[in-house]
């Protein structure tokens, strides 16, 4: 689990139209600064392998992209790029794994995240953002993946960015599938190809437009 926070503080002061002036806070009867903004995040993991005792390293960074439609925790669901779809890592020659066509024990894995941002920079005392992110991944079968982005936003009252997605190896090509089943970037995404480097222009994609209109 990790917490991360943070805030801003401005030593001048507003006047009675809440526009910031050339004066000290202290000096209007406030304090010697004046909290403008603060923010607070807060993430929790855990997988199946972590309750069979077997934790696996990730070290990624997790760093917000809404704009592109992700995050690389999946909180927001995975931002599509149909530029690169190589699974392999150039540098690991490690064999593939070889697995049975079924498996007793189906692995998981489970991102939760609460975000919760202050703003007063203009003597508003508001909260603009208030929202619980959750993420999870299911291996149904060593060639299929499944998975879930979705939260909930106490401040609009509504869902946040909510994304399905469908992964399928077929060995030497890809399948990959996500759905966007509602809200303005409400989309659905579509490709197959070869996972080789060399050979990645052999590919079929299919998208569609998100959906703009309010």
């Amino acid at each position: 689990m990790s917490v991360n926070f943070g805030g801003t503080f401005d030593p001048y002061t507003l006047n009675e139209n809440k526009t910031r002036i050339n004066k000290y806070h202290i000096t209007n009867g406030g304090g010697l600064f004046r909290l403008t903004s603060a923010n607070i995040n807060m993430n929790y993991s855990f997988s199946s392998s972590e309750l069979d005792g077997k934790r696996e390293e990730n070290e990624r960074t997790q760093r917000e992209s809404t704009s592109s439609g992700g995050r690389e925790d999946d909180l927001f669901g995975r931002a599509e790029d149909f530029t690169d779809r190589r699974m392999d890592d150039p540098e690991n020659t490690d064999p593939p794994p070889k697995y049975p066509s079924y498996q007793t024990k189906i692995p998981w894995d489970i991102k939760l995240a609460y975000s919760l941002t202050y703003n007063n920079s203009r003597g508003q005392q508001d909260f603009s953002n208030n929202s619980l992110m959750f993420s999870g991944n299911v291996d149904l079968t060593p060639k299929w993946k499944v998975g879930l982005s979705s939260g909930y936003d106490f401040k609009g009252k509504g869902f946040t960015y909510t994304q399905l997605r469908f992964n399928r190896d077929l060995n030497s090509w890809r399948l990959n599938f996500s759905w966007v089943p509602f809200s303005e970037r409400a989309s659905w995404n579509f490709f197959i190809g070869i996972k080789s480097g060399l050979l990645s222009d052999i590919k079929y994609e299919k998208q569609s437009e998100p959906n703009r209109r309010r």
